[in-house]
């Protein structure tokens, strides 16, 4: 009876919120591990980045998977899986003895957890909200943010302290403990706990105001449609550059000469500023439109990354954290309400799990590429001319999404998706 007198979807929120924060931990902490792991084993950073990069496509084939079962069967189930195995993963690799053992164990275990929490997640939210949708996924999405920021500096701690084994089995605890109990608070939709939509009563007047929320694309349709495969691009050319930064962002600063613990810290700043940059990008997105938003923030990310080229100094690549970190956490939400706007919810969470497919394909290719680069010239200054230029199609394709109207595909007749402004 509890549940009837609060809105659950902000339970929901909160919930989804602590979960991603935990699942960060198998997206943050591979950069930390990098360097400590080549010295120790003697592998290459090209060859030992492609771990995190078999993750991304693990992830983005089960999240095409987990999105269908999601809008089928709903979160709680798999994302009590997704606990499970992230901290299974951890803890084998306190075991590891060979390279194809970290392919194996970081790839399937952590790229498996990361695709059965992710999507269910997101998906769910925009399924509880009429009003305030923005700022419900914005929230979600801090979540992961915070522990993005957290992630790095505590494995950089652990490591520290007790050595690689023992910090890899302090981190399976710490995602089985947080992960496992919160999944089990998690409601696929309203009518599971006898409520409506947030904010519906309200617009029960106006049905159009909330046409995606209950209607829209089925997976097949939106497959046809022009922005479809634009935002699919975009998503891939983003991901690319960000994970090939996010893996090699502290041994590059290690190799300028700054300390690992403050080069820990600079991925946690960009982290850091990310929340903001999730909070704050719903009410912006409220005032400019999420496509827009959407734009603002891929402009915001080439900038920094062209930045990046020339920093050498401390103080340069805390700019670039700063700037960097505003265009990654405002997007993160967008790739949610981008497609919910545009292809309404009724197969939400698979399309979500398609776009996520995208991401981790192009992110698979960031770390290995660049990667590659410094162990064939010595220097990561070609690699982010690489991941520069990257982000700056996708912001050049990201114009092309203004000239279609928001809910127009979903309303267009049958054979029209293509229709625009």
């Amino acid at each position: 009876m509890a549940l009837k007198r609060i809105q659950y979807g902000w339970v929901i929120v909160l919930v989804g919120a602590g979960i991603l924060a935990a699942c960060s931990l198998g997206s943050f902490t591979f950069g930390v591990f990098l360097r400590p792991l080549a010295v120790e084993f003697g592998w290459e950073r090209g060859a030992l980045s492609l771990a995190p990069s078999i993750a991304s496509i693990v992830t983005g084939f089960s999240s095409i998977v987990t999105g269908k079962l999601c809008d089928k069967y709903g979160p709680r189930i798999l994302v009590t899986f997704s606990g499970i195995m992230m901290g299974a993963g951890f803890m084998l690799m306190s075991q590891i003895g060979s390279l194809i053992q970290v392919y194996i164990i970081w790839g399937i275990c952590i790229g498996l957890a990361i695709g059965c929490s992710v999507v269910p997640i997101i998906s769910t939210i925009p399924r509880w909200f009429v009003h305030n949708r923005s700022i419900a996924v914005g929230i979600v999405t801090a979540g992961f943010g915070l522990g993005a920021m957290v992630s790095p500096i505590l494995a950089q701690a652990l490591i520290s302290a007790s050595g690689l084994k023992t910090s890899f089995l302090i981190l399976a605890v710490v995602a089985w403990a947080f992960i496992i109990p919160l999944a089990q608070f998690i409601r696929q939709s309203p009518d599971r706990v006898d409520q409506r939509i947030y904010g519906e009563l309200e617009d029960m007047e106006d049905k159009t105001k909330i046409w995606d929320y209950d209607k829209g694309l089925t997976l097949l349709r939106t497959l046809r449609t022009t922005p479809f495969w634009i935002f699919g691009a975009v998503n891939f050319l983003w991901f690319f550059c960000l994970q090939g930064i996010v893996i090699h962002i502290i041994p590059r600063a290690n190799d300028i000469g700054i300390t690992d613990m403050v080069a820990a810290s600079i991925l946690s700043t960009m982290s850091a500023i990310s929340v903001f940059g999730r909070l704050s990008i719903g009410f912006v997105s409220n005032v400019l439109g999420v496509r827009r938003s959407l734009n603002l923030c891929l402009l915001l990310g080439t900038l920094a990354l062209w930045w990046l080229l020339f920093a050498q100094e401390i103080w340069a690549l805390y700019i670039w954290a700063i700037f960097f970190g505003l265009a990654y956490g405002g997007l993160m939400p967008l790739v949610t309400l981008v497609p919910s706007e545009l292809f309404g919810v009724k197969s939400l969470g698979v399309i979500i799990g398609i776009f996520l497919f995208f991401q981790t394909i192009g992110g698979a290719g960031g770390p290995p590429v660049a990667g590659y680069i410094f162990d064939t010239t010595g220097s990561y200054h070609l690699a982010f001319i690489t991941i520069a230029a990257g982000c700056t199609v996708a912001a050049i394709l990201g114009l092309f999404l203004l000239r279609y109207k928001a809910g127009i595909l979903a309303n267009a007749p049958r054979g029209d998706e293509s229709a625009s402004a």
